[in-house]
């Protein structure tokens, strides 16, 4: 679990800080940023809040499957789908209850749950579930 929250903390606010100032630097003013956090602000603290949570919860899932001798692309396909699982069912549910328009939040947050679930399995959740591999090993 500790690795999870080692990794995955600062790796996914950076990522988080990114995604915000690229958007940024591609309309050339802060207004988008503002735009953003103004719809999505509630939704966005929720998400902050849901990531810590998630990371722990998929940290300890995935030290399990691991120790039941699952591959490393598997042990982090489902580290990856518990951790994003988690990050935008709250950001949904959060972003429904302050919108009318059902049918965008929901498109949002699964398009989001998808392609995040996708690159973090072959990436982040990859070195993850590697080093808690390689932690199992070193105290076996």
């Amino acid at each position: 679990m500790k690795i999870s929250y080692l990794i995955g903390l600062p790796l996914g606010l950076i990522s988080i800080f990114l995604v915000f100032w690229v958007s940024t630097l591609f309309i050339g003013d802060s207004l988008f940023s503002v735009l953003i956090y103004g719809i999505y602000g509630k939704a966005f603290i929720g998400f902050l809040f849901s990531f810590l949570l998630a990371l722990g919860v998929g940290g300890y899932f995935a030290t399990k499957s691991i120790q039941k001798q699952k591959t490393l692309l598997e042990s982090s396909l489902r580290y990856s789908l518990r951790v994003n699982a988690i990050i935008w069912s709250v950001f949904l549910f959060i972003s429904l209850i302050n919108s009318d328009n059902y049918f965008i939040q929901i498109s949002i947050s699964l398009l989001a749950f998808i392609v995040c679930t996708l690159f973090t399995t072959f990436t982040i959740g990859l070195l993850i579930c590697f080093l808690i591999q390689n932690r199992i090993r070193k105290s076996a």
